[in-house]
């Protein structure tokens, strides 16, 4: 699993949805080119938010593509898995 691969095609899609001249699909996310498992490979092409989540595709990618999609924060928010885990985190600054 690459979550690096993952976002770099996110991240790839949004740069060419933004070209003015763009006639690609804003919502499937093109694959070619990069080192994917077949369930990241299909979750890119079908837009499946709940996956980039589970994932670990940064959350501003997740957000930045669903807005180029034309959704709200609400609108997606419900997509990501209620079971999801994350990993627990300390930050330098905090000292609990």
């Amino acid at each position: 699993m690459s979550t690096y691969a993952m976002q770099q095609a996110i991240f790839d899609h949004l740069r060419a949805v933004a070209a003015p001249s763009s006639q690609r699909d804003r919502r499937s996310v093109a694959t070619e080119g990069y080192a994917l498992t077949d369930d990241e490979a299909r979750a890119l092409r079908d837009g499946d938010v709940g996956a980039f989540h589970a994932a670990g595709v940064h959350p501003v990618l997740i957000n930045m593509y669903c807005r180029a999609n034309g959704w709200k924060r609400a609108d997606y928010r419900v997509l990501f898995p209620v079971d999801a885990t994350r990993e627990a985190r300390s930050v330098r600054w905090r000292t609990s």
